[in-house]
């Protein structure tokens, strides 16, 4: 019989594997040899390397921003340093490499703890979760909002429909407004969930949505804000560095629809950077003609942002705990 440990290891093993793997394919899969030029890419990387390395740098500004945001969070069942927290980004990272819409990154996260309830942890990282998917939304509307600025035909189209533009703005603002308020009082679902029948034995896991006051959710918001408008600054860069002539306000219209989009395209990692791809060309196609430019610009920026702290994430794989004495 296997001991713990060699089980432990066994795993670590399997998961660095599963991810290497699903990694290695979609850098090889058919939709990426067709859609990306990787010797022109390589070329531009080249000549623009001192702008790379920026965009690089701020990568790890991304990722540091979440390990902040993650430490806060968790803080509320155990005190981790950032050393610790800036680990199980990545190693959460990793996880995620291979499963759909990338959920492994909870569980990659919460075996970096040492002594808290995991499902506690794992309910804590959801909260940060939907901070950013809350920031992704209310910046996508925006985006949506102000799209039809790009597409005359779209805008001439809402004007002989008297009311249908202001539906829409007034949708779209109670949309935000609601997810904003319900966020910053996320202690409602604890008590929402305590009147389910079935649901009051877990009180103890009900509870975590109590956890954290409205100015405490704010400063998790924050957080997200700071990392979107870093991501958003990363493309916008990529873009330039790959001859996408754009204007920066223009620009911003389509990253945030696009990743609004992106955010609610159900995914499993071998498709990923493929979806990224189709809905970059067809958002950014509007207004430009240079599809290797677009398509070129959201795969370094996958690499960037996914495939890079993937395999960093491979070293920190080797320090987690999946079992407690």
């Amino acid at each position: 019989m296997l001991s713990r440990k060699t089980i432990g290891f066994l795993l670590k093993i399997g998961i660095v594997a599963f991810a290497l793997f699903f990694l290695y394919q979609q850098l090889t899969s058919k939709s990426s040899v067709e859609q990306f030029d990787l010797d022109q890419i390589l070329v531009k990387l080249q000549e623009n390397y001192f702008v790379v390395t920026v965009v690089i740098l701020m990568m790890f500004l991304n990722w540091f921003l979440e390990s902040l945001k993650w430490r806060f969070l968790i803080s509320k069942i155990e005190k981790v340093s950032i050393k610790r927290s800036i680990r199980a980004i990545f190693s959460g990272i990793t996880v995620s490499a291979f499963t759909p819409n990338r959920v492994g990154e909870y569980g990659g996260r919460v075996f970096c703890l040492e002594k808290a309830d995991r499902i506690k942890g794992v309910l804590i990282t959801v909260i940060g979760s939907m901070a950013q998917l809350v920031t992704t939304i209310v910046f996508g509307s925006i985006g949506i909002l102000l799209l039809p600025n790009l597409m005359p035909e779209f805008d001439s189209l809402l004007s002989n429909i008297v009311f249908a533009y202001p539906i829409m703005l007034f949708l779209l603002i109670l949309l935000n407004v609601l997810l904003v308020t319900l966020f910053l009082n996320a202690s409602v679902f604890s008590v929402v969930l305590s009147k389910i029948k079935f649901l009051r034995k877990f009180k103890k896991y009900n509870e975590v949505f109590s956890f954290y006051n409205s100015s405490e959710l704010l400063e998790i918001l924050l957080y997200s804000v700071g990392r979107y408008i870093v991501f958003t600054t990363q493309f916008f860069i990529l873009l330039q560095v790959f001859d996408v002539q754009i204007g920066y306000v223009d620009t911003m219209i389509l990253i945030t629809t696009m990743l609004l989009v992106i955010s609610i395209i159900p995914t499993i990692a071998i498709t990923e950077i493929g979806i990224r791809g189709s809905v970059a060309l067809f958002l950014f196609g509007l207004v430009s003609v240079n599809a290797i430019g677009i398509l070129s610009a959201t795969f370094v920026m996958w690499v960037i942002n996914l495939l890079l702290p993937a395999l960093i994430g491979t070293i920190f794989i080797f320090s987690l705990k999946f079992f407690r004495k």
